[in-house]
């Protein structure tokens, strides 16, 4: 990923407009991923910021270290959506847009003026993305949506519970939400394609994005395997066996060593080659029939070996396995450092700031960080006057506590 401060993005974006309404993690995410890809987003905030300008330390330079990780390559207009004028403002904004994100909770943009409807009759070509917990309609339509009540909903807290005594467990991060954020930034895409790409419609589109959909989407094809065909008799869907993880004289690995020629490099590696010919080891049809034997087996045989002893002979017979390291021992993982998966830039005010990058290596239109995230309301006189606001109308808004005066 480039990093090309204060200069002109080159990404498969540019060009493209993106009002960013949205807050904590699936809208910001979904939005930064587009400016990663060189999109002019325009981050709009509510007079005090949005909550995660406040929430979470660290904070340095009018930044939180849990806003920065959502906010980058974004402009920040401060403006009070209950004000007329405000509103007005975002409708404003819209004619000239690509591309709109909001999270709110169902019905609050109709309710405030600016739902798909309202600006559908302002810009035709406007595709408006819209985030929310259960969808636009529905029993729980109405209901706000948090990360643990999708996970619990969609069912597979009960597949994390299994191995841990069967109490049903959270994944500890925030998975749901980033996995919508990724799922919003795709679909938006497909969006501008329909419009603009070969055949394109020409038109914008109304999205949405529920978060149990993109959650059970990306979760599920694994475990609903079970009920494929339908009506059966199988149980419930069991976690993957095979996912475990094991224990060193110093520390942890994980790794995959179902296929034959895996489990001989694995029982080589270890100097336990005799569970190659002990019942229902002996060949990969006996092991998927029962997992427990080999893997308990496997588990014994790999406490008794240091971490990187043990991926040393792992390597030299071929067997996948790797280090269960930290977050901070990643950032210095050499392939991490190859891929500059963790990057570090530069910031006028708070120093050296890190990121984690975008995803995509594109060879001709790279992603790029091309702006530091914004502090609050930074921006409000540039994007204003672009939108046709005159300095006399950018006054009297501060004025009138539409936007913040200074």
């Amino acid at each position: 990923m480039d990093v090309r401060l204060s200069q002109s993005p080159e990404g498969p974006l540019k060009g493209i407009r993106v009002i960013d309404i949205t807050a904590m993690i699936t809208g910001p995410m979904c939005s930064q991923q587009l400016g990663d890809l060189g999109a002019d987003v325009i981050k709009v905030e509510p007079l005090h910021g949005e909550v995660a300008r406040w929430m979470a330390p660290p904070q340095k330079a009018g930044l939180t270290g849990f806003y920065t990780q959502l906010n980058r390559n974004k402009r920040s207009l401060a403006v009070d959506l209950k004000n007329p004028e405000g509103i007005a403002i975002i409708k404003k904004l819209a004619e000239s847009a690509d591309i709109l994100v909001e999270n709110f909770r169902g019905g609050v943009p109709d309710r405030l003026g600016i739902g798909y409807e309202d600006l559908k009759p302002l810009n035709e070509r406007l595709i408006y993305v819209s985030i929310t917990g259960f969808g636009p309609t529905g029993p729980y339509s109405d209901q706000p949506a948090y990360d643990p009540i999708a996970q619990g909903l969609v069912g597979m807290m009960h597949i994390q519970g299994k191995p841990f005594g069967g109490k049903p467990q959270l994944i500890q991060s925030a998975i749901v939400d980033k996995t919508t954020a990724t799922t919003a930034a795709g679909v938006a895409l497909a969006a501008l394609y329909a419009r603009d790409g070969l055949n394109g419609t020409g038109r914008g589109q109304r999205v949405d994005v529920p978060m149990i959909d993109a959650y059970a989407a990306n979760s599920l094809p694994d475990t609903l395997c079970v009920d494929s065909f339908v009506p059966n008799d199988m149980p419930d869907a069991e976690p993957l066996a095979v996912l475990r993880t094991y224990e060193t004289t110093d520390g942890y690995v994980v790794g995959m060593a179902l296929q034959d020629n895996h489990f001989k490099g694995l029982c080589e590696a270890l100097e336990c080659t005799e569970l190659l010919d002990r019942e229902g080891m002996r060949n990969v049809g006996e092991r998927i029939t029962d997992f427990a034997p080999w893997l308990d087996a496997i588990e014994t045989e790999i406490k008794k070996w240091p971490t990187e002893e043990l991926l040393a002979r792992f390597k030299k017979h071929g067997v996948p396995f790797g280090k269960v390291k930290t977050i901070r021992e990643f950032a210095e993982d050499p392939q991490a450092i190859n891929n500059r998966t963790i990057f570090d830039a530069e910031h006028a005010e708070a120093g050296t700031m890190r990121y984690v990058r975008y995803p995509g290596h594109l060879s001709e239109t790279p992603a790029c960080l091309h702006r530091h995230p914004p502090v609050l309301g930074e921006h409000n006189s540039e994007i204003l006057r672009e939108a046709g606001y005159s300095d006399a109308d950018i006054e009297q808004l501060c004025k009138d506590g539409v936007i913040p005066g200074g």
